[in-house]
């Protein structure tokens, strides 16, 4: 594997890279059990050991070890972010495990919406809005907000029925 920017590094780091590299990538995987997200973070993880001995006043004893405990709290890291994510998505809603039947086929037919109809639903139905602090948000003119709630409700209603 090469090293992006490669004639910058050194050629001590580029072989760790080189010996460490599937290791490292493979750890992430088990960690995260994401193939992309494993490679993403061991690139990480090798980018911040590379610049932490580009700054550090002594020679660091056990490079490995470094990059170990790198790849281990990136991935910590990365569990933590997806959590809080889960969290946010239950607090703005159910999931669609738990929905019936019909709230299911009209959150379905909401994402199919193109979103300036979709923002125009949800913020009339969902937090109440009227169209003048509809048209304020989205910063558009009341005339087209109901024009987009007129195609919006239109299409619900063929989809729904």
């Amino acid at each position: 594997m090469s090293v992006p920017g490669a004639e910058h590094v050194d050629a001590r780091f580029q072989d760790f890279y080189r010996d460490h590299f599937i290791a490292t990538a493979r750890l992430a995987r088990m960690l995260t059990g994401n193939p992309d997200v494993a490679d993403d973070l061991a690139q990480e993880a090798f980018m911040r050991v590379y610049q932490y001995a580009q700054n550090a006043h002594t020679r660091i004893e056990n490079p490995a070890a470094l990059l170990r405990t790198t790849t281990t709290n990136l991935c910590r890291s990365w569990h933590t972010s997806q959590r809080r994510a889960q969290l946010r998505m239950v607090r703005h809603g159910a999931d669609a495990v738990s929905l019936n039947e019909w709230d299911r086929e009209l959150d379905d037919t909401l994402r199919r919406l193109p979103y300036d109809q979709r923002a125009v639903i949800v913020l009339r139905y969902w937090l109440g809005l009227s169209e003048a602090e509809i048209a304020d948000s989205l910063q558009c003119r009341p005339g087209t907000v109901k024009s987009r709630h007129a195609r919006a409700i239109r299409t619900l209603r063929k989809e729904l029925s």
